[in-house]
């Protein structure tokens, strides 16, 4: 899983020390309205991606001829962390970058990002009611508005098709009892019934299918996260389940497009990258199987301004044209969901193998990590890699237990 939770993030702490020796604040952006500003954009994701943000910011001068977009890729997540701080140190740091909500509310903490207040609204021209007002919502933080809302999108459940069938099998799994049920039936001496990445997405997602959530460290050792997690332990004792690491592969799409495992929880942006990895692999999704309840988390990206870029009311405008029609039209083909009202009604006819999921856009909610966010997923894989790969006998309870009484 390629998202934010996966970061090396102990370079926040350096990247906030850093913001002070970066460049000035400059609200109003350029003085003069006539000045060409570059603003630069920064991003990970798939080469899909790329080209389409390339050919937006070839276009952003119709409608801001003062902007120039500079659109740099980062490889992964992990380099985009890395590189910040030095970036930040020399002046030279994206204006705005595009994130997740999984574990934002972190960095909004610690001071990462630049709060969109009304006055910036304003004098940018932003019109808000451009957005769904759930991908608004999800992106504010203490009342604070800290993001232009790209997608939102609940977590899935894929299956391989081919896998399944041969198999034997029949309905597809609604609840967790018929997913170890399928696991049993498709696990073999090559292939594992299901990919469960030990990360905190993936965790998280079993979490809420049983009714639990993590109540932003309140609620870490509730009953109904020990079940969930007793699920992830279980299917791990059985030998159903494997995780990347197992198998010598970055994440839980590679394992999936690689055919090592016939079932795997993930999200949207398995479309595009199995359209590249294994464009021939035939797929279903449904939603997060029930446990207790049906749940899951939201997913959603935000275009969020750095707190130090010079020019924000640019970089606030080069966001917003990123989530004009045009431009997410293009990412709906990709399998993204937009945030944007005008084509909230078309995003099932254009990902037709999504349409199942549509049913869990009510119940799906945000991560609701502790403030400390990376000591929380830190601790939290670091116990269950210890438990499920390292031997240790822990029950979930006492994992859980251990965990909340750092919080």
């Amino acid at each position: 899983m390629k998202r934010i939770t996966g970061l090396l993030v102990m370079v926040l702490t350096l990247i906030i020390a850093l913001v002070g020796c970066g460049t000035s604040n400059n609200t109003n952006g350029s003085g003069n309205s006539n000045e060409k500003i570059t603003i630069t954009f920064g991003f990970w994701g798939a080469a899909e991606d790329l080209k389409i943000y390339q050919g937006a910011a070839k276009e952003i001068s119709n409608e801001y001829p003062n902007i120039t977009l500079k659109v740099k890729q980062y490889p992964s997540s992990e380099q985009f962390w890395n590189n910040l701080p030095g970036e930040i140190a020399a002046g030279v740091a994206p204006d705005f970058i595009k994130i997740s909500n999984e574990g934002a509310y972190e960095y909004v903490n610690k001071g990462l990002f630049t709060s969109i207040d009304d006055d910036m609204i304003t004098s940018a021209k932003i019109d808000m009611n451009r957005y769904n007002s759930n991908g608004v919502n999800i992106w504010k933080f203490n009342d604070k508005q800290y993001g232009l809302p790209f997608n939102q999108m609940p977590a899935m459940f894929f299956i391989n098709t081919d896998m399944w069938n041969k198999a034997g099998l029949g309905d597809y799994p609604k609840t967790w009892g018929e997913v170890e049920a399928a696991a049993k039936k498709l696990t073999t001496k090559d292939v594992y019934g299901i990919g469960l990445n030990i990360q905190p997405f993936h965790i998280t997602n079993v979490i809420k299918s049983y009714g639990g959530d993590w109540g932003n460290g309140k609620t870490i050792n509730s009953e109904e996260n020990i079940k969930g997690l007793q699920e992830i332990l279980d299917l791990y004792k059985e030998g159903l389940a494997v995780t990347p690491k197992t198998l010598g592969y970055g994440w839980d799409g590679e394992v999936f497009a690689n055919g090592k495992a016939a079932m795997t929880t993930g999200g949207n942006w398995y479309k595009g990258y199995l359209k590249d990895a294994n464009p021939d692999l035939k797929y279903a999704v449904v939603p997060v199987p029930k446990g207790a309840a049906e749940a899951s988390t939201m997913i959603s990206d935000a275009y969020v301004l750095l707190k130090d870029t010079k020019h924000k009311k640019e970089a606030l405008q080069a966001a917003y044209y990123l989530t004009n029609e045009s431009v997410q039209k293009a990412f709906m083909k990709l399998g993204v969901n937009p945030s944007i009202q005008s084509l909230s009604d078309q995003y099932y006819k254009e990902n037709p193998e999504f349409k199942a999921i549509e049913q869990s856009q009510a119940s799906a909610t945000d991560f609701a990590y502790p403030k400390e966010t990376k000591k929380f997923t830190d601790e939290l894989v670091k116990q269950l890699e210890d438990t499920i790969l390292g031997g240790k006998k822990k029950s979930a309870k006492e994992i859980l237990d251990d965990i909340q009484k750092q919080f």
